[in-house]
């Protein structure tokens, strides 16, 4: 069973999430279009799921309890004591120590403690919290505390306390002092993590109206056709790959869509969901790719009883392409396809494709890969399956000019077993970049199974992974043996995998980690 540690850094993992809602009850949340939210990773504390139910909520204090219990546990996951009778698939069980709020100092001692526990001022734990996600996630994070006013009115019946109103705004006007000390010097000595508040403070970063404009205009951004294109989507991805050590994982869907509108706009949403960074199809101009004898060869589908039936019926039409850019750019996830001929290079280019990819299906056919990348001025995706160390040379001094080139490690196998997997040539390709090919970056096409070789390729050096994706078995379209389903959560567990790998490699920078710590620090004489 994993620890509570591992629990959380997995949630916050799987989210994805690089903007964080810390929810607080001040009237001033009132204020918030709370529908807004939908892109944030939700932090409840004490009861706050009675105003929006959060990804994770914590509290230690008993007579809360039954008011969550009572609301029907709407948060996903809780971070509380073990005493408390909350559903085990809710629970993370962790512990409270009582402490004081007289220390400044101590706070940064619990902020770099190894272990999680909650703080009696709770909002240092979803301060906490943020760290852990951000290490997770790998990547700059903002957060911001919403309906945090540090004062009262009144005494709010559903606390249940007897604590006068005089006691309790003192309270909150102490926390309030603690909470500007640390917006002052956090960004300091976490320089990955925004703190944010909202309000009308003097120390508020955002007004509610203030607040308000800006998500709509995140959102908007993301789903007016005049807002962001997908050559932007790709550009931040790879500004975000060539910066931090995140992995672009790319979620292949080959022919398993079977070009049907409704199974494609379905897998996007899965595959966005699941942490995928882009997707990827396939474009091919059938009657100019196969020969006559090729195409009339017996091959039983839905769509006929010949492989060239099967081929028309899967292949992607302008139609459909428009579908996926609108849908991808309403998902606000990037893709891209791969050109299997001169035809099908040129269709694609009416379209926003910032990124090419020449496949391994096509690796001998160098006259038009040629012509591909003479002509094309953006981006391009090479794999190098049934190639070798030459092909290797031909592509370097091809196409590794002024242009981004993922050199995908690949074996033209379906299934690839261990032995034929050849992870190493991806730390190859790594020693290359170092060396002469600053803009190549490596990667990994699987066709192996599972998510250990893409997890071993990541810590090689890997910057891309392209894996097949499927929505349910379809045993007659090709490579489905390979493929992993975006059903029931097999693909968001490999893009945990891999993010865990990401996570557990790191920086290639050697600092003290804010984990480390030593049992015995040697005194002044020994030195």
């Amino acid at each position: 069973m994993e620890n509570y540690l591992d629990q959380i850094k997995n949630i916050s993992l799987k989210s994805g999430k690089n903007k964080i809602a810390v929810i607080g009850k001040g009237d001033s949340i009132k204020d918030i279009n709370l529908k807004q939210l939908d892109d944030f990773f939700i932090i409840n504390l004490n009861d706050s799921e009675k105003i929006i139910p959060g990804d994770i909520a914590m509290f230690y204090r008993t007579e809360l309890f039954d008011q969550i219990r009572e609301n029907g546990f709407k948060a996903a996951k809780y971070l509380a004591p073990s005493f408390f009778k909350i559903p085990d698939n809710q629970h993370i069980e962790v512990k409270h120590l009582v402490s004081g709020q007289d220390s400044f100092e101590y706070t940064y001692e619990y902020f770099q403690d190894p272990e999680f526990f909650l703080e009696d001022f709770i909002i240092l734990s979803a301060i906490k919290f943020s760290i852990l996600h951000q290490q997770a996630v790998a990547g700059n994070v903002e957060v911001y505390f919403i309906g945090f006013d540090f004062h009262s009115a009144q005494v709010n019946p559903d606390d249940n306390q007897m604590y006068d109103l005089e006691y309790k705004n003192v309270i909150l006007k102490t926390q309030e002092s603690f909470f500007t000390s640390i917006l002052e010097s956090f960004t300091e000595v976490y320089p990955n993590i925004k703190l944010s508040h909202v309000g009308e403070k003097s120390y508020s970063a955002l007004s509610a109206v203030g607040f308000n404009n800006l998500v709509t205009q995140l959102q908007s951004k993301f789903t007016d056709k005049k807002g962001v294109t997908n050559s932007e989507m790709y550009a931040a991805l790879l500004h975000r790959a060539m910066t931090t050590n995140h992995v672009i994982i790319v979620a292949e869907f080959t022919n398993n869509h079977i070009s049907d509108p409704k199974r494609i706009v379905k897998m996007i949403e899965l595959a966005k969901e699941a942490g995928a960074d882009i997707v990827k199809f396939q474009k091919r101009d059938v009657d100019a790719f196969y020969t006559d004898d090729e195409l009339s060869k017996p091959y039983k589908s839905p769509f006929g009883k010949q492989l060239g039936d099967y081929r028309r019926g899967v292949e992607l039409n302008e139609q459909m392409f428009a579908l996926i850019d609108a849908e991808c750019r309403k998902k606000e996830i990037p893709w891209f396809a791969s050109a299997l001929d001169w035809n099908s290079y040129n269709f694609l280019r009416q379209f926003d494709t910032p990124l090419i990819k020449l496949p391994s299906t096509i690796s001998n056919h160098k006259n038009y890969l040629l012509n591909v990348g003479n002509d094309f001025k953006g981006d391009l995706v090479i794999s190098t399956g049934f190639t070798d160390s030459s092909y290797e040379d031909f592509v370097l001094n091809s196409f590794a000019g002024n242009r981004t080139l993922f050199l995908l490690q690949c074996t033209s196998s379906y299934p690839t077993p261990p032995e034929a997997c050849q992870i190493a040539v991806v730390r190859h390709y790594g020693q290359l970049r170092a060396k002469q090919y600053a803009n190549m970056l490596p990667g990994y096409s699987s066709h192996d199974v599972g998510s250990l070789g893409c997890m071993l390729a990541v810590a090689s050096g890997a910057k891309m992974i392209e894996k097949h994706v499927k929505l349910g078995d379809l045993d007659w379209i090709h490579f489905d043996g390979v493929a992993i389903d975006l059903y029931n959560n097999r693909f968001k567990d490999f893009v945990h995998d891999v993010r865990k790998a990401e996570l557990m490699c790191g920086s290639e920078n050697k600092v003290i980690h804010l984990q480390e710590h030593h049992k015995y620090v040697p005194n002044a004489k020994s030195n």
